[in-house]
């Protein structure tokens, strides 16, 4: 499958930006150098998690897996362009499709572990995928329930479970591979080239109606080897991964990087911090992600400093990556005095936005915290003016940033209305982000905030525009909006603002009660509910949201 016209194709070669590579590759390579090198580890309690063993695994034990796996899909009838539907946590199985489908040139599409059958079912629609993979339990609770409730509306969709205890279970099976001469006829008589889609992860816009995303193994390791230069990485990093294997954060940021490195990769998932601090301590961890709110929090509560004290100042990790939100300067400073660690500043998108500010940029906590580097070897990068389409050369005046390049992706999974709307004339894709260039230093873009109306609560987006419909179809409730309020821990969290049919008050409760009856992912429920006599909105009709956050504030 692909998607990138011949004539960038050429192009991104020519500028030797595109290559030969498949995700695979670099795996296969360094097990030919370093076969008894740690690869990857499970994370510490994943046996708490889902019931499965921790696995610690060479890069010799790793490719023989993948091997396995790839025998095993290729049995049960995956082939090139097949979709594989996956819904894992950080295991090392998760690693294990993502390596087996690229050999193979099957396409991953991860979602996350918080959707359910709503979320699930209308990307099952838009996918039609061959199979789906998940694990049989997740945090004390079977885990495949609502993912087989979403695939029973369509046809001969199987799902394979790791740890399902049957004869059918992805780890049993691949324990009965005695023979890779099946897998290596395949390859021959089936190329799979670095042009080709290798996933297609899940942005859910403004709408609440996912996005499919396709990325091809060239446009990967071009964000890869970004995020790799950024973070000044080198040879053999071990990296701990606690962000979920679904999108570019964990995939582009750290996912790439370890097959850059050729390094170890440690998983980690979902975030405990004690688990957290004590596999950077014992698996000598030298790289890792971590959202601003959590790296804040272990430089003032003074119920986290000790143990963050201790974790850091015997540990050998020398940057943290950390987005999704502005840093606070104190922060960026705080961690270099107090442990010489570099926090890295990150802005990123599925669709192949990648910002990095990182000690080679600027020393100053100040920058580091609040700009991003203009400059990049693999994205081109303007701001226009969203109402006038004008281009703003100008420093200080606020802008929507357009970016192109061969990192950037080539349009929403069978949705050409979408990406038409997305991409310019000219083929910069419009990022719906505003930036401006810095007045003082024009090296920097300073993100001012966002055209589109998502909150993010904890790395999650939310699509307002999904919850005021659903709400909006309660029996007592006259019009709803939703609203983003600030939250020191989670960056946002989700206010919900109802006129009531009656004009009596409702519950929070009840509200959350029927959102639930409708099968929807708990990260999007409201955790505030306000009563008010009207929702405010434009002339076009349009929800006035940032009245409704300014109001809460204001209380």
């Amino acid at each position: 499958m692909i998607l990138t016209s011949e004539d960038n194709r050429q192009r991104y070669r020519e500028q030797g930006h595109w290559g030969e590579q498949r995700l695979h590759d670099p795996l296969f390579v360094t097990a030919e150098k370093h076969p008894d090198r740690i690869a990857l580890v499970d994370p510490a309690n994943k046996s708490e998690l889902c019931g499965l063993a921790p696995q610690r695994w060479t890069y010799g034990e790793l490719t023989q897996r993948v091997n396995q796996l790839a025998c095993v899909l290729l049995q049960q009838g995956i082939a090139k362009d097949d979709i594989l539907l996956v819904q894992m946590p950080n295991i090392v199985e998760l690693v294990l499709v993502y390596l087996a489908a690229s050999k193979l040139g099957a396409v991953v599409s991860p979602v996350p572990v918080q959707y359910q059958a709503r979320e699930l079912s209308n990307i099952t629609q838009v996918l039609n995928p061959k199979a789906a993979i998940s694990v049989a339990e997740f945090k004390d609770r079977t885990f495949g329930t609502h993912l087989r409730a979403a695939l029973e509306q369509f046809d001969s969709i199987p799902l394979w479970l790791w740890g399902s205890s049957n004869d059918d279970d992805l780890q049993t099976l691949s324990d009965q591979i005695n023979s890779f001469e099946p897998l290596q006829e395949y390859t021959e008589r089936t190329p799979v080239t670095a042009d080709d889609v290798v996933t297609i992860c899940w942005t859910s816009g403004t709408e609440g109606i996912p996005k499919g995303i396709p990325r091809s193994h060239n446009q990967w390791f071009c964000v890869g080897k970004a995020t790799y230069e950024g973070n000044a990485m080198q040879e053999g990093e071990v990296l701990l991964n606690p962000f979920p294997f679904i999108n570019m954060a964990s995939i582009g940021g750290l996912f790439l990087s370890w097959l850059y490195s050729g390094g170890k990769l440690v998983l980690h998932h979902p975030m405990n911090l004690p688990v957290f601090l004590q596999q950077i301590v014992e698996e000598q961890v030298t790289y890792t992600l971590a959202p601003p709110a959590l790296l804040n929090s272990l430089l003032k509560d003074e119920r986290l400093i000790s143990a963050c004290d201790q974790a850091f100042s015997s540990s050998r990790v020398r940057a943290i990556g950390s987005g999704s939100a502005p840093l606070d300067d104190w922060m960026v400073a705080g961690f270099k005095q107090r442990y010489g660690i570099e926090v890295v500043n990150h802005f990123g998108s599925n669709e192949g936005v990648s910002l990095v500010c990182g000690p080679e940029d600027t020393h100053n906590p100040e920058k580091r915290a609040r700009l991003f580097a203009r400059e990049s070897k693999i994205m081109q990068s303007r701001l226009v003016d969203p109402e006038s389409g004008t281009e703003v050369t100008e420093s200080g005046v606020c802008a929507e940033l357009q970016i192109r390049g061969p990192g950037v992706f080539d349009g929403y999974f069978k949705d050409p209305e979408k990406t038409s709307a997305s991409f310019t004339d000219d083929g910069y894709f419009k990022t719906g982000d505003l930036f401006e260039v810095l007045p003082q230093d024009s090296r920097f873009y300073r993100f001012v905030g966002r055209c589109k109306d998502l909150i993010i609560r904890g790395g999650m987006n939310i699509a307002p525009a999904e919850l005021d419909n659903l709400i909006s179809a309660h029996h007592d409730v006259l019009e709803a909006a939703v609203a983003g309020y600030p939250c020191d821990l989670l960056g946002e969290r989700v206010a919900a603002f109802v006129v009531s049919k009656s004009g009596q008050s409702l519950s929070l409760d009840a509200i959350v009660t029927f959102l639930k009856s409708q099968q929807l992912a708990n990260f999007k429920l409201p955790e505030k509910l306000v009563m008010v006599q009207t929702i405010p909105r434009n002339p076009l009709g349009k929800v006035l949201r940032q009245k409704l956050s300014d109001s809460l504030i204001a209380r």
